[in-house]
Order: structure tokens, then C-alpha cells, then sequence
């Protein structure tokens, strides 16, 4: 009996069922929001939608059946190195949406893409690989040191584009993946102090939106008709929605609310389709998380581990920062609700993250017993 790796036509359809099942319940409800409310999104933001759900499953596909170690080996520091020039090109000839500048236009076919988004799946896969080869020493300080560039260089661009929200997951990301390597607690405590004396600091040279988005963000009705709108007439949307939602062309409150079909995407669907389709939408997400952990386990390489766990990681702190914002727990910082948000940047990268993992799940039959 001889070990053989197989071809690329054998491993097609590799994809984790379960995971997938999750991503296309989560569009689906996406989609039929986004269809209940075309009279205010447009059909534009449901063609998108349903193109890039459909363009996903497709990478997803795809990336089950390449073999991601391969990948991680060979173009680790060459991908890291694009992604940096990447978001400097968006940094210096980028252009702004809202208030940052995270945009750019792809040359010759009139579409725009944020770059920080499909970003996190390299700074995941190599902040993963770099996270393997230093695993033993990671407490060291020389360690650390090392690690903290390859962090800081790529959050440091991002919030140099203003997108403070990116910028917050990406910091998020890294410290889960980093306690999930060994990092000792007593880092984590050093850092926590280390923000809490810098913060003062750090808050003079925060831009005056981004104050006063933090500050309404915990009470938006000292500014109900300003930074509290959209956070107030989110919350009203939510529980107009009741039980079991207004039907799906049913609803008012989202017919007001500022880009109602992306940031505040849960509070559409929720007035839709009640605390029943708000319920199905965390269950899904919460599921995803388990069956990804549960992937990590099993993964054959230590950097397929961290993959997984830093995938896990977006999609909680994701999820938890958004739905924070629409039940005005939290300012109103620009982070979309995986799979359920609309933007086909946003889509896109979640499809091309979450792939990752499937590969990752695929490569524990890399080989098969060939007799």
C-alpha cells in the first residue's frame, strides 16, 4: 500500500455540508429580506446579494479542493506582503464611503471593493503560520516583538483609512488566535492596563464623528435626531417587529433607517420576521462557530487550527459588535453581520474566509490508501 495524494477532480465537493448548509440558510434570509424591501433598497442590493451568495459557494467549492497547506507554505509571506501594498494603495488612491477611505475602484469594470475585508483571510492564514512556527517560544519577548509587527502593520493601515470597526476586529482576531497559541494571561493583563492609561491619549486624536459615536453610541437619546437616529429608530424596528414580524413586505421603521440593508441588516430582518427570524439567524451563526471549533480540532497542522480559530473568532466578534449596535448596546462603528449584511465586499470575503476552513476540513483526507 502506497500514500498518494489526490488529484484536484477527486477532491471536489470536499466542502464541510453542515457548514455550508449554515452560510446558505443565513443568505437565504439575507436575500428574502432584501427582496421583502426592494421598494426601498432597489433591486440593485438584491442582485448583489444573490450574485455574490452565488459566486461563494462557488470559492467555497473551490477552496475545499485545493490544498491549503500548500498554500500557507509556499505563499505565506508573499501574500502578506501584497496584502500590505494593497491597503496602501487603497490608504493613498482609495476613496471614502461614509467616512472612511477603504474603498477602490477595480480598473475597467465600474465596481468598487474594500480591500480591508478580503485582507483578514491572508492576515488570518499567515498571522496562523507564523503563530505555528513560534508556538514554543511565544512568551518569549523577542517572540512577541516579531508577532506584534505582523499585527501592527496591517491594523496600524487599516485605521489609518479611518475604518475604525475593521480596525477593532482585526485587534479582536489577533488576541483570540494569540491566547489560543499559549500566550500567557499575564500579557493579556499588561495590554488591557496598557490601553486603559493610553486611552486619554488615544482619544484626542480620534476624529470628533468617531467621539461622539462612541459617546451616543452607549446613550443615543442625548442626540436623538442626530449620531441616535439610526441606533434609536433600530431598537424601534426590532420590537415593532414583535414575535413573528410584520410578513415579509410588511414593516415601517426600516423603511427610515440609514443603510437599513447593511449595518442594520438584523433590524430589517428582525422587523420582518420577528424574534423567529432573529432567533434563526444567531442559531446559525452560533452553530457555525461550534462546527468550525470542532474542525479545528481535528485539523492536521497547527496553523489549520489557528485558521479555524481565527475565523471562529471574526464571526463571534462580528456578530456580537452588530447586533450590540442594533440593540443599542454599542456605538454604531461600521461592522457588518456576517452573511446577512448586504455589500458584496462584505459577502464576498466572509464566503473566501469561511472557505478557508473547508479547505482546512478537506485536508484531513489529503491523502488517501492506495493499494
Amino acid at each position: 500500500m502506497k500514500r498518494v495524494k489526490r488529484s484536484f477532480r477527486d477532491r471536489l465537493f470536499s466542502f464541510d455540508p453542515f457548514l455550508l448548509a449554515c452560510t446558505l440558510g443565513l443568505s437565504a434570509i439575507s436575500i428574502l429580506a432584501l427582496f421583502g424591501g426592494k421598494e426601498e433598497f432597489g433591486t440593485h442590493a438584491l442582485f448583489m446579494q444573490s450574485a455574490m451568495t452565488v459566486l461563494g459557494v462557488l470559492l467555497v467549492i473551490f477552496l475545499s479542493a485545493i490544498d491549503y497547506e500548500e498554500i500557507v507554505e509556499k505563499y505565506s509571506v508573499p501574500a502578506y506582503i501584497g496584502s500590505v501594498i494593497l491597503l496602501l494603495i487603497t490608504l493613498i488612491f482609495g476613496f471614502s464611503i461614509g467616512s472612511n477611505r477603504s474603498w477602490i475602484e477595480i480598473p475597467f469594470t465600474g465596481f468598487s471593493i474594500q480591500p480591508s475585508e478580503f485582507v483578514k483571510a491572508v492576515y488570518i492564514m499567515t498571522f496562523a503560520k507564523h503563530l505555528s512556527l513560534v508556538k514554543e517560544t511565544i512568551n518569549k519577548p523577542k517572540t512577541l516583538l516579531a508577532l506584534a509587527v505582523h499585527a501592527g502593520v496591517i491594523i496600524g493601515l487599516v485605521l489609518l483609512s479611518g475604518d475604525l470597526g475593521v480596525a477593532l476586529i482585526y485587534v479582536g482576531i489577533t488576541a483570540v488566535m494569540l491566547f489560543c497559541a499559549g500566550l500567557d494571561l499575564r500579557y493579556f493583563l499588561a495590554a488591557i492596563l496598557l490601553v486603559a492609561f493610553a486611552f486619554p491619549f488615544i482619544w484626542t486624536f480620534l476624529e470628533t464623528y468617531q467621539q461622539q459615536r462612541i459617546l451616543i453610541g452607549f446613550n443615543p437619546d442625548l442626540d436623538p435626531s442626530g449620531y441616535g437616529k439610526q441606533p434609536i429608530i433600530g431598537r424601534k424596528a426590532i420590537i415593532n417587529g414583535g414575535f413573528f414580524g410584520k410578513g415579509l413586505f410588511g414593516g415601517y421603521y426600516y423603511t427610515t433607517l440609514p443603510i437599513a440593508e447593511s449595518d442594520f441588516m438584523f433590524a430589517t430582518l428582525a422587523e420582518k420576521f420577528g424574534f423567529v427570524g432573529g432567533f434563526f439567524v444567531i442559531a446559525l451563526l452560533f452553530l457555525m462557530v461550534l462546527r468550525i471549533l470542532m474542525i479545528a480540532r481535528n485539523a492536521r497542522k497547527d496553523y489549520g487550527k489557528f485558521i479555524c480559530v481565527g475565523v471562529a473568532a471574526m464571526l463571534v466578534l462580528q456578530t456580537l459588535v452588530n447586533l450590540g449596535m442594533c440593540l443599542v448596546m454599542l456605538p454604531v462603528i461600521g461592522v457588518t453581520l456576517p452573511f446577512v449584511s448586504a455589500g458584496g465586499s462584505s459577502v464576498l470575503a466572509t464566503y473566501l474566509i469561511v472557505g478557508m476552513v473547508h479547505s482546512v476540513r478537506a485536508g484531513r483526507n489529503k491523502y488517501f490508501l492506495d493499494t
